[in-house]
Formats: structure tokens, C-alpha cells, sequence
């Protein structure tokens, strides 16, 4: 299968696989590959299948196509190799093999590992893992000279040219399985991996000389596990006539002579084995085989660790993209302007700790008489299920609290009521939701298990807004009270969420209530704005290089 890997820019390490008759490559979301680069154009080149052949087609894009470093001005050939720059982004062009059936088997293949108490002592071994080049014993004619050691070496060199690009894991075995069979001929011949747990193998590639055999099929537990538990590359040659397998179910099925089991080894971790065996009294497998095996099995390993971090690597590239996506969405729901209030003044900040966070807050417009509806809210726990968790909250807030004569208690009550319903396990919402009315000058709020927020008076005072009652999420029949407070000149009060407060230094202290109130008190006198930044920029200071650990969001309502 053809692919581009991209090799350079923002997107640098994606793959993407071309499995249609024309796949367009642009900066817009509508293109089949999407590519995060400024000068790359919205609909920039397309790839086009004609009688068999990949062309690349330059889309009239603004900065042009460059193939090889050549402009792109007509329809071109693409060669496995060939280098695509669009903006600032390089691809890399990666044809697949000529002849696709000619891969081994990666599908799954129901396979049983035989509990074979007959197969005992081996007949040779050789240590695995080892990454220096492996000297073969090769027999020597008459003359003492090495026979065939270039030729030995030369396939190991084989094998690491053919192996040392390929990404794709299913691919990937594949190839090696190719070229175990053009080496060592064998009957069947099977790569297994362990599985997540590290306990079970797993199938992954499968030849058999003879496809048409049907059926399960069978292989000795004794030389696999102890090929697992040793390290070893292990050698049974001449097995069915030898006595001690002749309990062995898996000889007797598959009539087995020589068979070679070697790990699959890089960096002390152990990614499974390569298993190959054979009938044919012409082919029993030596020494010579052992080692060359243990030879392939050592460079294939090395390729496996390479695939399996890249697939890795693709994934949290993936996983990052849409969080940072997930992140602009959720930033973007936040208000864009604080509401216009005679004598009051407001201002607000959200920092989530991760990508996205568990923390909202919002002010709603309450019909034509000035009134705003303010909300403070934290979700229990962070990142994507906290985030989901919020986006139903906002949108049910906004609904219910811009119904007619809807108050705080009801707004609360209808609140929980979803919550009840929507939260999964252990999953809770602590609310602080207020109506501001700056006719009347009054707040009226009901904080539903929100840490309290603090009111301090022109005298420097400082009380809490305590009143309310149980979380959202976790009774949905709880009862709650709410408290209105009257606006006087001079006032100024602060609903933020734990974020602030939890705030913590290298040395494990918290940033406290009492140093969030120091902060305050000392800029009483400056904007809601001021305030604001003034009490950011104190938990920065005192948490120093230490990560934010909890989403940080603060309110400032200013009474001028």
C-alpha cells in the first residue's frame, strides 16, 4: 500500500496511507489529508491513480509544489522515495510492495500452542538479543576456506536494508517472514507477539508452504516457552525420530524434523518469537540455520521497537491535535466581553491544567432589564470526560436560566436534576450561580459545594458566600438555599475556583485562602482587570517552575 510520510513541519512523523484513486492534500479540514502548515494552500496538490501510476497534480496553489526540489508545473510520476514540499512541509513518497500477494499472512490465524511435556532437552542454542553482528560458523571445504560467509553476512545486511524504513507493523512482519522463507526455507513458518499483558502470544504472521491445509494449527509449548524464558534461539533437529518428543502431539500432527524458535529481543524487552519448522528430510535445519535465525530474529526486533514507538508516537500526535482542538473549542465558549454594568465592572481568566479542564464560567443576559446571570463551576476531575461534562452543563444552564422567571433556586434545582442523570460514576459539579441586578444593586446567588466566595467591604472586611447546599450530581432531591446581598460602593468580590487556592510550591504548601485574601486587600484599590492578574500572577510567583496541577479560574466583581 502506498503511503506519505511526513517528514518535516508542524505534522512531522504522521503517516497516511493512500488508498483511493485521488486524495487531495491542503490546509482545509475537507481534504483527505490535512496538513497544519500557513503556506500551504486550502486545497494545495492532489495525488491521482492513472493506469496503475501515482501522479502528483499541483491544485493552482499559491506557493506551488515541489517534487525532488523541482517545481511541480505539469501532472508527475511519483517514485517510491520522491520528495514533496507544500509550504514548509516535506512528504515523503512510499510505494507499496509490486506484488501484495506476495506478503505473508498478517491476519489472525486460529493457532494453539500445544502443552508438550515430551519436548525436553534441546538439541542447541544460542544467546539472543545481542545487536553486534553475529559471526556464523560456516563450513569449510577441503583447502580450509569459510564457505558462503559473505553470503551469510550479505543477509543480514538484507535484512536490515529491507526492514530499517518500514513503519507499518503488519508490513513490517510481513516482509521479515518473506525473507525467513527465501533463507531457510521452512514449512510453516510464524511470527507471534505478545500481547498487552505480556502473557499471551498473539498471531501476526503466518506462512505455510501448503495453504490448502485447513484445520488449527498446532505448535509445541516447550520450545516456545522456553525460548521465552531462557532468551535463547533454540534448535530441535531430527525430532520425530528422536525419543524424547515422542509423546509430542504437535510432532506427530505435523510430522515436524527440524524446528527453530527465537525471540524477538531489543533493549531487554521481549516482543515475542519467530517460530519456523519443517517436514522435508532435505532441509534439517543446523547450526548454520540456528544462529542466522537468531541473526534475523535480533534485527527484526529492533525494527518491531521502531514500528511500535512510531505507531505510538503517530497516535499521541493524533491524540494531541485533537485535544489542542477540544482545548480552542472550549476557549472559545468562554465570553468574549464582560457585561456593561452601570458602577460595576467585572472582569474573569480560565486556565486550564490540562489541554482541556473542569472549570466554566459564563455571563448570561436575563431579559431587557440589565440583569446578568454569573457562574462559576468545577467539574470533578480534568481533561475530556470533565470537559463533555461541562459543555452539557453550559448548555443546559443557558437554556434554563433564560426561561422566564426563572430564579436562582430553580436554576440550581433543574441544574442538579440533569446532573443527576447525565454524570457518570464519581462524577460531580460544584456550582457557585448568581443573578446581578444593577438597578436594585443586589446579588443573589446559592452556592451548590463551591469553595465560598469572598466579599470584601471598602473597610478592608472580608465575609464568604456560604449559602446553598449539596453538589450537583449527587442528590436529586437535595434541597438549596440562596442569599441575596446587597451591592454597596466600594465593594469587591471574588468567586474563583480551588484551582487558586491549591495552588502549589516545590516545598508541597499550598497557596491558601488567607495569602488570596492578602493579595486582594492590597490591591483593593485597582481595576476588576488589575485584581484579576494581580491574583495569577501571585500563584505563578509562589509555585514557581512547579506545573499547574488544577484548572485556575477567577471572577472579580467590582462595586465602583
Amino acid at each position: 500500500m502506498a503511503r506519505l510520510v511526513i517528514e518535516s513541519g508542524v505534522d512531522v512523523g504522521m503517516v497516511f496511507p493512500i488508498t483511493a484513486m485521488s486524495v487531495t492534500i491542503g490546509r482545509s479540514v475537507s481534504n483527505a489529508i490535512q496538513v497544519i502548515d500557513r503556506r500551504v494552500s486550502r486545497h494545495h496538490v492532489e495525488i491521482i491513480l492513472k493506469e496503475g501510476v501515482y501522479y502528483l497534480h499541483d491544485l493552482g496553489s499559491k506557493n506551488g509544489t515541489f517534487i525532488n526540489s523541482k517545481p511541480v508545473t505539469k501532472d508527475v510520476p511519483l517514485s517510491n522515495g520522491a520528495k514533496i514540499t507544500i509550504g514548509e512541509t516535506i512528504l515523503i513518497y512510499e510505494s507499496g510492495p509490486e506484488d501484495v500477494s506476495s506478503l505473508a499472512d498478517t491476519t489472525s490465524r486460529n493457532i494453539r500452542i500445544v502443552e508438550d511435556t515430551g519436548w525436553g532437552e534441546r538439541l542447541a542454542s544460542v544467546a539472543a538479543g545481542k545487536q553486534t553482528p553475529i559471526e556464523l560458523e560456516v563450513p569449510k571445504d577441503e583447502a580450509g576456506f569459510q564457505m558462503d560467509s559473505k553470503k551469510r553476512l550479505a543477509i543480514l545486511y538484507q535484512v536490515a536494508d529491507a526492514i530499517r524504513n518500514i513503519l507499518n507493523l503488519d508490513e513490517l512482519l510481513g516482509r521479515i517472514m518473506n525473507i525467513i522463507y527465501e533463507v531457510v526455507q521452512p514449512d510453516r513458518g510464524f511470527i507471534m507477539l505478545l500481547d498487552e499483558t505480556g502473557r499471551e502470544l498473539v498471531p501476526k504472521a503466518v506462512k505455510m508452504m501448503n495453504e490448502e491445509e485447513a484445520g488449527e494449527i498446532t505448535i509445541s509449548s516447550t520450545i516456545v516457552h522456553q525460548c521465552l524464558s531462557d532468551r535463547l534461539s533454540i534448535l530441535v533437529s531430527d525430532a520425530a525420530s528422536d525419543q524424547r518428543f515422542a509423546a509430542s502431539e504437535s510432532i506427530i500432527l505435523n510430522k515436524i524434523l527440524s524446528a527453530i524458535c527465537s525471540p524477538l529481543i531489543y533493549k531487554d524487552e521481549i516482543f515475542g518469537v519467530i517460530y519456523v519448522d519443517t517436514r522435508k528430510e532435505v532441509v534439517s535445519y543446523g547450526q548454520e540455520e540456528l544462529e542466522l535465525l537468531n541473526g534475523i530474529a535480533n534485527q527484526s526486533a529492533m525494527a518491531i521497537a521502531n514500528a511500535k514507538l512510531h505507531a505510538r508516537l503517530v497516535e499521541q500526535h493524533k491524540i494531541a491535535k485533537e485535544m489542542e482542538i477540544a482545548r480552542t473549542i472550549q476557549m472559545n465558549l468562554l465570553p468574549k466581553i464582560y457585561p456593561a454594568m452601570e458602577n460595576i465592572e467585572i472582569s474573569a481568566m480560565s486556565l486550564p491544567a490540562k489541554k482541556v479542564g473542569g472549570d466554566y464560567y459564563d455571563f448570561i443576559p436575563l431579559g431587557d432589564g440589565g440583569q446578568y446571570g454569573i457562574v462559576v463551576a468545577d467539574v470533578s476531575g480534568k481533561g475530556v470526560p470533565a470537559a463533555i461534562m461541562l459543555g452539557t452543563i453550559r448548555a443546559s444552564l443557558l437554556i434554563i436560566a433564560q426561561q422566564k422567571d426563572a430564579d436562582v433556586l430553580s436554576v440550581i434545582s433543574k441544574l442538579n436534576k440533569m446532573a443527576c442523570r447525565d454524570a457518570s460514576n464519581n462524577m460531580f459539579i460544584t456550582m457557585v450561580y448568581g443573578i446581578i441586578d444593577p438597578v436594585k444593586r443586589v446579588f443573589e446567588y446559592a452556592n451548590a459545594g463551591h469553595v465560598y466566595p469572598l466579599v470584601f467591604d471598602s473597610s478592608n472586611k472580608v465575609h464568604q458566600l456560604k449559602k446553598g447546599g449539596y453538589f450537583l450530581g449527587i442528590m436529586e432531591n437535595a434541597e438549596y438555599e440562596s442569599q441575596s446581598i446587597s451591592l454597596r460602593p466600594g465593594q469587591t468580590i471574588v468567586l474563583y475556583s480551588d484551582g487558586v487556592t491549591d495552588t502549589m510550591n516545590k516545598a508541597g504548601e499550598l497557596f491558601g485562602i488567607d495569602r488570596l485574601k492578602k493579595v486582594v486587600r492590597s490591591h483593593l484599590h485597582c481595576t476588576a482587570q488589575e485584581i484579576r492578574d494581580s491574583i495569577h500572577e501571585a500563584c505563578q510567583v509562589f509555585r514557581k517552575e512547579e506545573e499547574q496541577f488544577d484548572d485556575f479560574t477567577a471572577i472579580i466583581i467590582k462595586v465602583m
